[in-house]
Formats: structure tokens, C-alpha cells, sequence
């Protein structure tokens, strides 16, 4: 599915197989989760972007191919792709801060061709084999739906066992973000506007709270005790979640930017940061070592990935319209 003009849908096409080269995998694409990026990518938000590209960055195939010089991996094997082509020798990389590469050539469904298709070309430096007991759909969302809140909550917010965490939106990472708060330990609080996501959060163990509350802050500091909490995690990342995040953010608190928006950007008084000694967190993401992590958890049975559907991908248009419209519940997966 050819992404072809910008604000058009998606073209069912043709196209030449993906050429491997040294050190690369032609992967036969077997599940590819749609994340609300794809919409920004297909919208033009992105202005680096080239035409025409083929999205999809939550990948999971079989390995059908391997180029020269590829020896930990056969063909057959199943296996899940870090998207972000990291350079590995930059002071970034060497740190473990792949996601901040300073070579960075670029991501898989951004400026390489993704998953909406029946292959694609990876490096193999960044597959990951896929324990037996995985369904390869919900391998596909791990390394965004799921590493992504993990390495927001445990490397950029380094939460603490027993402290209290907001999550404002609970769809297809914060549905995640749900479970892995609560498997390290904390006390969660979910928001959202959907009453069907705030049901599936609280059974999963959160407290839940409405959006559409226009008590929200009064709720919040009461079931805190009038504290607050002690992080934020906002995966809306618009204005008025900003400005409500901080108004049950304890002082001292941290609020950390998982979601973002184009359209209308964060106001807030220097001040009110100031005297609350808020600290403002962007997290990027994740890394190769959260991948694994959750790729461990998920063969425990530790963690979820919660696929809702598995759609044909030349269906992905309506995908794509239906998450606009906020109607997918947790993840949709692409099978081509």
C-alpha cells in the first residue's frame, strides 16, 4: 500500500522486490501494527518525507532471504524490527541512546520503505528473534506500542516502585503503558474520553477517571490525598493536557511528553514551572534494550500486547480513516 500524495489514500500497487545487500534481511511481512504516526506521515506533518513511501514501522515477519555475511539468522526465523537505523559507533549509540543516534540514517516506514507490504528490507543488526509462544501479530506492536512506554516510564521518568503515575489516553501505547506501570510497581491512574478504554484499563488494575470530568483535577487530587501525582504520562500531547497534567502534577513532579500534536503548540507561565520545580520530560521512542526487554515479558506472559483486530492490509485505508476517527480499540494489525 503506496503512500503516493500526501492527504490521498493509500495505493494498492506492484512494486519490485526489495533488493538486499550485505549485512540485510528480506523479511516476509506476516503482521504490521497502524500507529497514529502513519496518519501524521500520510498528512505531510513530517516535510522530510519523500514520495512515494510505503509506511508501517511495527514489524513482524519471517526471515525469507539474508544478504552476505549475515550469520545469526537463517531463513524461516521469526523475528520483530527496532525501526530507528541507528549508526552504533556515535557517542549516542555507544551510550545507549540509539534512539538519539547521531548518524541516524533514518527509520523504517519514515524514510524507508515499512511494512504495509509483503516485504521489506532490513538490516539485520536490527531484527530480533520472536520467542515460539508469541502470536507474530502481537510481536509486530512491540517495538512502539509497547517498548515505547517503557522506556518512557523507566528510563525517561525512572519511576520508583509505589509512586503514582497519570496516564492521559489509554489507546494503543497507553493501553501498554497501563500493564508496565503496574509491573513496575506503581499506582496508576488512567485517563481517557472512552469509557470502553477506560474499562479495559481498569482491568488491567488502574483507577480510571474521565476526560469529559470537568472535575478531573478535583477527582485526581482527592484520590491522591490532595499530593497529586508524581508523573505524567501524556501520550495526547495536546494543549489542554498539558495545562490539566499540570494542575494535579505534585511540585516537584514529572511530566513526560509521550504524544504530540502539530497543530497547536504547549503555553504555559515560566512561573508556574518555576515555583513547582516541574521537570518537563520528552521521551523519543525507544531502544534496542527495551525491545528486548518486552519481548522477555511478553514470552513470560509478564505483559499483554493487545492486538484488537488483524485486518487485510489492503484494507489499511480504512484503517487509517477509522483511527481518525478515534473507533480502533488498542492495536490494529495489518496482514498482507
Amino acid at each position: 500500500m503506496v503512500l503516493r500524495e500526501f492527504n490521498q489514500p493509500l495505493r494498492e500497487e506492484d512494486v519490485p522486490l526489495p533488493a538486499i545487500g550485505s549485512g540485510d534481511l528480506l523479511i516476509k511481512v506476516q503482521g504490521c501494527g497502524v500507529c497514529y504516526t502513519d496518519i501524521k506521515i500520510a498528512s505531510g506533518f513530517f516535510t522530510y518525507i519523500t514520495l512515494p513511501r510505503i509506511m508501517g514501522h511495527e514489524i513482524a515477519g519471517v526471515v525469507a532471504r539474508k544478504g552476505e555475511g549475515v550469520k545469526n539468522f537463517r531463513e524461516g526465523d521469526r523475528v520483530c524490527i527496532y525501526f530507528y537505523l541507528n549508526c552504533g559507533q556515535c557517542e549516542n549509540c555507544r551510550e545507549h541512546k540509539e534512539n538519539l543516534c547521531l548518524n541516524l540514517r533514518g527509520r523504517i516506514g519514515f524514510h524507508f520503505d515499512g511494512g504495509y507490504a509483503e516485504y521489506v528490507k532490513v538490516p539485520a543488526s536490527h531484527a530480533f528473534m520472536v520467542p515460539p509462544n508469541i502470536p507474530m501479530e502481537e510481536a509486530a506492536i512491540l517495538a512502539d506500542a509497547v517498548a515505547t512506554p517503557l522506556h518512557a516510564l523507566r528510563e525517561q521518568a525512572k519511576v520508583q516502585p509505589g509512586e503514582t503515575v497519570a496516564i492521559f489516553g489509554v489507546g494503543g501505547l497507553g493501553i501498554h503503558a497501563v500493564q508496565l506501570a503496574r509491573l513496575l510497581g506503581l499506582r496508576v491512574l488512567a485517563i481517557d474520553l472512552d469509557e470502553k478504554k477506560l474499562q479495559a484499563a481498569r482491568e488491567l488494575g488502574a483507577e480510571t477517571f474521565s476526560g469529559a470530568d470537568g472535575g478531573l483535577r478535583e477527582s485526581v487530587l482527592s484520590s491522591t490525598g490532595g499530593k497529586g501525582v508524581d508523573v505524567v504520562l501524556d501520550i495526547v500531547g495536546k494543549n489542554e493536557t498539558f495545562q490539566t497534567s499540570l494542575s494535579f502534577l505534585k511540585a516537584a513532579g514529572r511530566y513526560v511528553i509521550v504524544g504530540y500534536s502539530f497543530e497547536k503548540p504547549f503555553t504555559v507561565s515560566p512561573h508556574t514551572i518555576l515555583t513547582n520545580e516541574f521537570v518537563l520530560i520528552g521521551s523519543r521512542a525507544s531502544r534496542p534494550c527495551e525491545l528486548a526487554d518486552v519481548l522477555q515479558w511478553a514470552a513470560d506472559k509478564k505483559i499483554k500486547p493487545m492486538v484488537s483486530q488483524r485486518i487485510p492490509l489492503n484494507q489499511a485505508n480504512l484503517v487509517l480513516e477509522r483511527l481518525k476517527r478515534n473507533e480502533i480499540f488498542h492495536r490494529v494489525v495489518l496482514r498482507p
